[in-house]
């Protein structure tokens, strides 16, 4: 979907942001991230590459972004110094259509969109991110390495090799039988997700901003993985719940920082939660969660929580119906939805959102009006809103060979919820097109970015999505 967002001079956001990493080494890399700044500013694995990178001893990480164009030139943030004119360009990528986006940026930095195209005198791309989750052969055109999976370790390994290659065929070779998810691309077999120990925990960010997104807040991770088997989800069955033991969380926020984003898939498990709300909330800093499961949220937590600035309780219901939320193991009843409702009524909270999915496998009309009825009840409770997007089965994960849904009968779906919630319920439905989009993408392997590329070169409609992927798939 293309961008319109403001454009944002290098030099404002060096105004605006705290923790800009500023250095000199003889190595360079620029690191780019296919959306606006703000989006990318509020990217915790963004941020992590970005400050693992500069810690490395004669390396240079300068950021790029989609809207620090300069007369369509494309530079870097730091230094204001061309992309192209860097040891190695690196992206971290976090869904399917954010390809487009990488295909935009390396047209801007005069850069050949695919890796087979690109010879002696173009640096290396590196590519990373949670895409690489779903299937890192979507990006592996575009790049001479993937990172597949959590990158804390690989990003050591690829910055001494870059010290140690003297051109982009000697960095690429000694690459090659690397492991912790480094994937030469020329290698056909693909990579191995790979998962870091508990030891390289937690991220953390550099920068914060008024600008970002997430404005103002220094991110930090304090559990990674999932101990919850939802079957739609990727982190579904990938590997141990792990979180961050509160000694080695609190001594990293920065005295400056006005606000916190405690981020993790899972956070509302980690055994010392509240504690840990409690540390930063006397810190007089703001404080917020990347999400919180109606089952694990108690009176002390939400009022910890307003202390540290929450106004509105966000939580997931992920199904339509309950047999719908049982049969994808969510573990979430009615109930805990109601009982969060009431727990945030009673703190003074302004409202409640909820993120949920239609078009999950066996659901019928009367699973969509039973949630209808559900939304109605809590409604008169506390303020409602909705948030409602169409499933989107993937690779890697419990349901990657469920059929998606019609999209007139999504949108069925989601006018029924609209017609019979919206007068007590602010809904939010996400368009089931772009929906069908990121389906065919993440099932489309390698052709997935010849598809991005020919989008891009349409101006990204729906249309030129289609007819891309008509072509290629």
């Amino acid at each position: 979907m293309a961008s319109k967002s403001k454009v944002f001079l290098n030099s404002e956001i060096l105004k605006d942001e705290k923790g800009t990493i500023l250095k000199k080494g003889s190595f360079t890399i620029a690191l780019g991230y296919p959306a606006p700044y703000s989006v990318g500013a509020s990217s915790l694995g963004f941020q992590t590459v970005y400050r693992t990178l500069n810690n490395i001893d004669n390396i240079v990480c300068e950021r790029f972004f989609l809207d620090t164009y300069t007369n369509r030139e494309i530079k870097t943030v730091e230094g204001d110094r061309p992309v192209s004119s860097f040891d190695m360009v690196a992206f971290s990528v976090a869904c399917e259509t954010d390809l487009a986006k990488v295909a935009a940026l390396l047209h801007a930095a005069n850069i050949p969109f695919f890796a087979e195209d690109r010879n002696d005198r173009f640096p290396p791309v590196v590519i990373g991110g949670p895409l690489t989750l779903v299937d890192a052969k979507m990006a592996a055109p575009f790049a001479d390495v993937i990172v597949a999976g959590e990158a804390e370790e690989a990003l050591v390994i690829i910055g001494s090799a870059l010290k140690e290659s003297r051109d982009k065929n000697e960095f690429l070779q000694i690459l090659e039988n690397s492991q912790h998810g480094i994937w030469v691309t020329k290698d056909e077999t693909g990579p191995e997700i790979y998962q870091v120990p508990k030891s390289s925990l937690p991220a953390f960010g550099a920068t914060w901003s008024k600008n970002a997104a997430l404005k103002d807040l220094f991110l930090i991770e304090i559990a990674r993985g999932c101990p919850h088997r939802c079957q739609f989800c990727l982190l579904a069955g990938t590997g141990k719940y792990r979180f961050v033991d509160i000694e080695n969380l609190i001594p990293l926020i920065p005295d400056e920082a006005t606000g916190v984003g405690l981020v993790g898939a899972a956070v509302t498990d980690h055994p010392a939660l509240e504690e840990i709300v409690e540390k930063i909330v006397l810190q007089n800093k703001r404080v917020s969660l990347s999400s919180m499961r109606a089952d694990r949220i108690t009176e002390n937590l939400l009022m910890l929580l307003k202390k540290g600035g929450l106004q509105r309780l966000t939580v997931a219901a992920d199904g339509s119906s309950q047999s719908i939320r049982d049969n994808i193991k969510k573990g979430i009843k009615d109930e805990d939805l109601i009982n969060a409702a009431l727990l945030a009524k009673k703190t003074g909270l302004q409202g409640m959102k909820i993120y949920s999915m239609v078009g999950l496998p066996d659901e019928t009309f009367d699973d969509v009006k039973e949630f209808t009825k559900l939304l109605l009840e809590l409604s008169k409770i506390i303020s409602i809103s909705v948030a409602v997007q169409s499933f989107v089965p993937k690779p890697n994960t419990p349901l990657c060979n469920a059929e998606m849904f019609e999209i007139k009968d999504l949108k069925e779906r989601l006018s029924m919820i609209k017609k019979e919630a919206g007068k007590r319920v602010a809904v939010m439905p996400s368009s089931p097109k772009w929906s069908w989009i990121d389906w065919k993408l993440c099932n489309g392997g390698r052709s997935a970015a010849k598809i991005a590329v020919d989008a891009y070169k349409n101006k990204e409609t729906f249309a030129a999505w289609k007819e891309a992927i008509n072509k290629h798939l």
